[in-house]
């Protein structure tokens, strides 16, 4: 990117990707990808930013969230939730997702609740952060890569991802704004020199170009926020463990009616969503020969995508 600022370029980038759409609400979890698109959006455009949380965890996101709305002067909500409202939204994302995939349902189920007190507020359109950590190196295991590999890695990721929140919100009746999944902005990432996504200086940190724009902007707290998974910053880990011990012995009665119909659980986690799957739409439908079948489950893997849809054991990579 020869004679150009690439801060200056996808500020520009992400500032006309939010412009096009104009959300009017924004998943705010007060980590670098939501706060950054937050702070690019013209004063007195978002309404409404909300955090979920699982209701008695720590959820580090109550606290940043709640930093990033008052300093832009966002109108900000806390949505504390518990185990029936999880329940509740986990079934519906069981149904729409048609999945038992417990990572995917369970940090599902803070976007689908966040996204649903939108809706209920009379929100049209709420912003989300997907593709912030694929596109700049934001996940740890991206840092121990070389450079030649990280691009490799995240081109191959650009090719098969899948994000929820778009399905999510047409089930909900929100239309929803992903910034970085913009054209422009998904190549100026795939051009971007790799010191700018990856800083060794001290201790190694991604998603650079983000974290130095974070801290133009006044945010200097968030851009120095290391990375936590959205079940962390949620509080939202023990959801799957609480559902599945509410199950008690039926749990181990689940687990062998799941193995007599070829799945096998990678996680017993799974037990409590298999039920459901099992009662919306009962046997996972099995690969046919001329598909390459997911190791744990038996269902055909989506072309060009080796975590399989139904079950999301992963399969081994393909980049």
């Amino acid at each position: 990117m020869p004679n150009v600022n690439p801060k200056e370029m996808l500020f520009c980038l992400l500032r006309d990707a939010i412009l096009r759409r104009k959300p009017d609400g924004v998943v705010l979890s007060g980590g670098i990808d939501s706060s950054l698109i937050a702070a690019l959006t013209p004063k007195g455009m978002i309404r409404l930013g909300v955090t979920a949380a699982f209701e008695g965890s720590e959820a580090h996101d109550r606290a940043y969230s709640k930093m990033v709305a008052d300093r832009l002067g966002i109108r900000h909500a806390i949505v504390e939730y518990g185990m029936d409202e999880a329940a509740g939204a986990a079934r519906e994302i069981v149904r729409l997702l048609r999945t038992f995939d417990h990572v995917e349902i369970r940090n599902d189920i803070t976007i689908y609740i966040a996204m649903k007190f939108c809706r209920d507020e009379g929100i049209g359109c709420v912003m989300t952060g997907d593709g912030g950590d694929e596109l700049f190196a934001g996940y740890d295991y991206m840092l121990k890569m070389r450079e030649r590999d990280l691009i490799d890695y995240t081109d191959s990721l650009i090719d098969k991802w899948s994000f929820s929140s778009s399905r999510l919100g047409t089930h909900l009746g929100i239309e929803v704004s992903q910034p970085y999944l913009d054209p422009g902005v998904i190549e100026f990432a795939r051009q971007l020199p790799y010191e700018w996504k990856v800083r060794r200086s001290g201790k190694v940190l991604g998603k650079w170009i983000l974290r130095s724009l974070l801290e133009e902007l006044g945010f200097p707290e968030i851009a120095c926020r290391s990375k936590e998974p959205i079940e962390l910053g949620s509080g939202s880990e023990s959801i799957s463990r609480l559902l599945n011990e509410a199950l008690g012995d039926e749990a181990d009665d689940i687990v062998a009616e799941a193995l007599d119909d070829g799945v096998r659980f990678w996680s017993k986690e799974q037990a409590y969503f298999y039920k459901i799957y099992k009662e919306i739409f009962g046997k996972v439908p099995r690969a046919s020969i001329r598909d390459q079948a997911c190791a744990c489950c038996g269902a055909a893997l989506v072309s060009r995508r080796m975590v399989c849809s139904y079950c999301g054991f992963s399969n081994g990579s393909n980049w």
